[in-house]
């Protein structure tokens, strides 16, 4: 799937419109089965990206288009079927806790299916083979038949980025998918995403906070910095200069390193206790 923006600026709902837009004045296009990871700080306007290509958000300004179509000109069923083309995975992946893995899973599906095959799934999960094979890929074949809430933090991210693979998506938006991962779990998850990717020729859009991860795996990246496009390079052009640019008063995101105790919440007052008889 192609993607436009076109001077694109985004809002968050909650906003005031006094407020300046999370994303301003965007243009970029992605090309059908293209790679793209978006670094930037915390703050510099990634999710707001996402949610505005994945059609859950609409431009202030400008447009955003899917295979040059504008979503919010079409009618509420075009849209709905637009949006079963693609895949959106925010980085707390929506599973209900008491939902068996398998079931979360066959949710990536529904797209796909009628009413009624979405009713039957509930109660009898269907495609159980495809979804073994999507947490084989993770690693989590064993988890098949566990309750979602009996997952580690790391796992739950994991079989949010199967529920990818299980769908029948043309885009996939993934944001922050190694959040709850070790350094040996995220290059194995970004490394199995990107390969499903490819083998389905779905476009791959990524936030991350990992920037190692984002230069050494995707052929391209693009960086923001407080709603702005900063850059848009091939990864091999991201220089030392330009992620110090991109990251100056917040290099500890870069480094990896825990926030500066300025910027750290500050630590509760001590509490006087007094015992009473």
């Amino acid at each position: 799937m192609k993607i436009t923006l076109e001077e694109a600026e985004g809002r968050h709902p909650a906003a005031s419109p006094q407020s300046p837009p999370a994303i301003a004045a965007c243009s970029l296009t992605i090309g059908p089965g293209e790679q793209v990871a978006v670094i930037g700080p915390s703050g510099a306007g990634k999710t707001t990206l996402l949610q505005l290509i994945a059609a859950a958000l609409v431009p202030t300004h400008g447009r955003v288009l899917l295979n040059d179509v504008d979503p919010w000109q079409l009618s509420t069923r075009a849209l709905q079927v637009l949006r079963g083309r693609l895949f959106y995975a925010p980085q707390t992946p929506p599973l209900p806790p008491r939902q068996r893995v398998i079931t979360a899973l066959s949710a990536g599906r529904l797209p796909s299916m009628s009413l009624w095959q979405s009713i039957a799934q509930l109660v009898y999960p269907r495609g159980v083979a495809q979804a073994a094979d999507a947490l084989a890929a993770f690693d989590l074949d064993e988890k098949l038949w566990e309750r979602v809430d009996r997952l580690s933090g790391g796992e739950r991210q994991r079989v949010g980025l199967a529920r990818a693979i299980m769908s029948p998506a043309e885009l996939w938006l993934v944001d922050e998918p190694l959040s709850a991962l070790d350094p040996k779990r995220s290059r194995q998850a970004i490394d199995t995403l990107c390969q499903q990717a490819r083998a389905r020729n779905a476009t791959l859009l990524t936030t991350l906070h990992q920037v190692d991860v984002a230069i050494s795996q995707f052929p391209r990246v693009i960086g923001f910095r407080e709603g702005r496009l900063a850059f848009d390079l091939p990864a091999h052009q991201v220089s030392k200069d330009l992620l110090a640019e991109l990251y100056a008063q917040h290099e500890h995101e870069l480094l990896g390193a825990p926030p500066p105790e300025r910027d750290r919440p500050a630590s509760p007052a001590p509490v006087n206790i007094v015992h009473c008889r």
